[in-house]
């Protein structure tokens, strides 16, 4: 079985083809077709990619030599012929550090192999997410490198804040960082290849692979604060300055309650876990009415941008005792009042199927986009520095 393909690698400004620029994309569009856990024969994988049996057989070697991929046997056709070698993602050899720094009193990291499974996951609490530093971060993934028995490919950092192209968190409420330049400080205090992403965007890219996220689908995460993912034609949408989906901060009610960004009536104000939490705790024989209203209120917000995209699904990340039956179904009444006629209907809506492992194993998935084209050249910096 072939998965869903990842999302589009921006290319280099320059528009001449060169040979190597082949050779990536050859090897992304073989990693793609296998990607999580299909396997696939060398004439199989010719055909569908369009490749000449020399390019294939090329490129497949390639990835074997560099433990991107491995034979796993022949298949299991009956009738005459010689059976074929197949094909799959190599998981023994490389892994993926990767750190979600979205948790409330949790920092989470893991180590990750080349189809996306957690392999060691380590955890240090923290009392306030303003405790953490970059320090913190650097320590924990040198713990994950040491009990790593296999050579590190990158590292891959989930933030819940606006990150730009460069790695530098331009904001993060949450953990009260503004212009840190993450990716800086991390690649030179590790000698790693870093990615710093967004970690809602990172859950998204979870659920498309290993939950029922779509090519044309948005992710909703609702915890210490609210945000938005949006994939498109298999492609996350970070917007013009990498802030699509920061709809936390998006007044709803001019007169509502205050919210933490000096502002009054933000939709996280009303759909945060504390504030919702709260509600409940000061009156838990409404719990039902408190979730119902809840559902309702983001059905309402969301109708007009999800009328617009006419998205296949949407998914819910959130506490379980939060977005259930009673939340979703909330959630779905006021997108069929709003959306519903003979020519729309609303996107199926689901919890979010990865669990709190999302962020985790979505941002180890955004290193393999980036960085499985450039295997080659990073054996051969490892085997340098090693002689040297």
């Amino acid at each position: 079985m072939i998965g869903p393909s990842f999302e589009r690698i921006p290319t280099n400004m320059n528009t001449k083809t060169v040979p190597s620029d082949i050779r990536a994309r050859n090897i992304m569009a073989v990693f793609n077709l296998l990607f999580p856990a299909a396997t696939v024969s060398r004439s199989e994988l010719g055909r569908t990619l369009g490749l000449s049996r020399m390019a294939a057989t090329d490129v497949t070697g390639e990835m074997l030599d560099n433990h991107i991929i491995r034979e796993v046997g022949e298949d299991t056709r009956t009738g005459r012929g010689k059976r074929s070698v197949m094909l799959a993602i190599d998981t023994a050899f490389w892994r993926i550090i990767t750190i979600d720094l979205s948790q409330q009193y949790l920092l989470q990291g893991a180590l990750v192999d080349l189809g996306g499974r957690i392999i060691e996951r380590m955890e240090t609490p923290i009392e306030d997410c303003a405790n953490i530093s970059i320090a913190l971060i650097a320590e924990l993934a040198r713990k994950l490198m040491a009990v790593s028995s296999q050579p590190i490919l990158g590292l891959g950092v989930a933030v819940p804040g606006v990150v730009n192209h460069e790695g530098t968190v331009v904001d993060a409420v949450q953990l009260g960082w503004k212009d840190v330049p993450l990716h800086d400080e991390l690649r030179d205090m590790l000698d790693l290849p870093v990615l710093v992403g967004n970690a809602t965007n990172a859950a998204l890219v979870a659920e498309r692979f290993f939950g029922e996220g779509g090519a044309d689908s948005m992710l909703i995460r609702i915890g210490a604060g609210v945000g938005a993912s949006l994939c498109i034609n298999g492609e996350i949408v970070d917007g013009a300055t990498c802030m699509a989906g920061e709809i936390g901060h998006v007044v709803v009610d001019p007169e509502g309650p205050g919210c933490a960004c000096g502002k009054r009536g933000c939709l996280e104000a009303y759909l945060s876990t504390n504030n919702l939490y709260a509600q409940i705790a000061s009156d838990p024989a409404h719990r039902t009415e408190i979730l119902t209203g809840a559902g309702q209120l983001l059905g309402r917000v969301m109708a007009m941008p999800l009328g617009l995209l006419n998205l296949h699904d949407v998914t819910v990340d959130a506490p379980a005792d939060i977005a259930g039956e009673t939340f979703i179904h909330a959630m779905g009444g006021e997108l069929s009042a709003a959306l519903n006629t003979q020519y729309m209907t609303i996107p199926l809506l689901h919890r979010c199927q990865v669990g709190p492992n999302a962020s985790l194993r979505g941002q180890a998935i955004s290193v393999l986009r980036r960085l499985v084209p450039h295997i080659r050249q990073l054996s051969t910096r490892m085997h340098t520095a090693h002689d040297e």
